[in-house]
């Protein structure tokens, strides 16, 4: 029994016909990088506490907090899931997510390379192929979704495509640890 009957579609999620992570190896990337800037960033403040009157050592106190800070977004990141309902297309975790909604959707672009969602009014929104894990799926319930679909051959056009940010998120992890590293080793 409820106390207030709510008609769907009034801020209340619906259910998800499809969910969709990030690739596993995008994940492991993530956990890896938070736990290397982690330990890289220990030893340097370490080596740090041991001669705090170094001319750098200011800079090398902080540089491990920039590159944990720069692991920990792409880990969160690389956590959100992608939700395909009635209502729209969800991106987010379960506290906190980002939705266009499919009144707002005037046409989901299939490519071969992701989806570009064509709003009334804004941006698009792409969603990379790569970044996703099963991506046939994802067009196979935007379609159950009643969301209107149109599918095209070959790549997205460059517009959507500089959307995507799957390839500099792990370009930024590994810069993390690249970074953590060089820091250690400097401080030492």
């Amino acid at each position: 029994m409820s106390v207030v009957d709510i008609p769907p579609g009034i801020g209340l999620v619906g259910t998800p016909l499809g969910q969709f992570r990030p690739p596993a190896r995008s994940r492991r990337l993530a956990t890896i990088a938070v736990v290397l800037v982690v330990a890289f960033g220990a030893l340097t403040w370490l080596a740090v506490s041991r001669h705090p009157y170094r001319y750098h050592a200011s800079t090398q106190v902080i540089l491990p907090v920039a590159f944990l800070a720069i692991a920990l977004l792409g880990f969160a990141v690389r956590r959100a899931q992608l939700a395909i309902t009635r209502d729209g297309v969800r991106w987010g975790w379960d506290a906190m997510s980002f939705t266009q909604q499919a009144s707002r959707i005037v046409t989901a672009h299939a490519y071969e390379d992701g989806v570009a969602l064509e709003a009334k009014r804004g941006s698009w929104w792409f969603l990379a192929a790569r970044d996703w894990e099963r991506y046939d799926a994802i067009v196979r319930q935007m379609k159950r979704a009643d969301l209107p679909v149109r599918e095209h051959t070959g790549r997205a056009p460059l517009r959507a495509r500089l959307q995507s940010y799957g390839r500099f998120l792990d370009a930024l992890l590994l810069g993390a640890i690249g970074g953590g590293f060089a820091v250690m080793l400097w401080s030492a």
